[in-house]
């Protein structure tokens, strides 16, 4: 099942670079908690409704935001992404880019646990995977 979860959790990645709302909903679970840290701020988002408050908030403040995932790893019932943030300032055009671990846990074939970190240790440690295991898998 775990390599299906990583299967989902790209599916999920490139729905959410795409804005794709349906994919999205479709492969999240209702009842979602998504932990966002971003701007050094952390906020929790709940339910399809929260999602969507979400990407609200993404769409007021950024021209361009988008997560490209760099790597992979299955951790069973969790998939942690490496991957960075690059983004563009809506009002002052200013760019960025911030390397970032996302984890997402899953149940019946659906994300219902994502939660963002700022660097891969922090993410790895979340989903019971150790340094070693970072370099051996793929």
């Amino acid at each position: 099942m775990s390599r299906e979860n990583v299967e989902i959790v790209r599916r999920w990645n490139a729905a959410y670079n795409r804005r794709d709302f349906e994919t999205l909903l479709e492969l999240t679970d209702p009842d979602i908690e998504f932990r966002s840290i971003f701007v050094g701020i952390e906020s929790v988002f709940r339910g399809h409704d929260g999602l969507r408050a979400y990407f609200d908030g993404i769409e007021s403040a950024y021209a361009r935001f988008e997560i490209p995932p760099e790597r992979f790893f299955d951790a069973g019932a969790a998939v942690l992404v490496k991957c960075r943030i690059e983004w563009r300032g809506n009002e002052s055009g200013a760019e960025g880019t911030m390397p970032m671990a996302v984890a997402a846990w899953l149940k019946a074939g659906r994300v219902f646990h994502l939660e963002s970190y700022p660097d891969l240790s922090d993410g790895l440690e979340a989903v019971g995977l150790s340094e070693q295991d970072a370099r051996t898998d793929s």
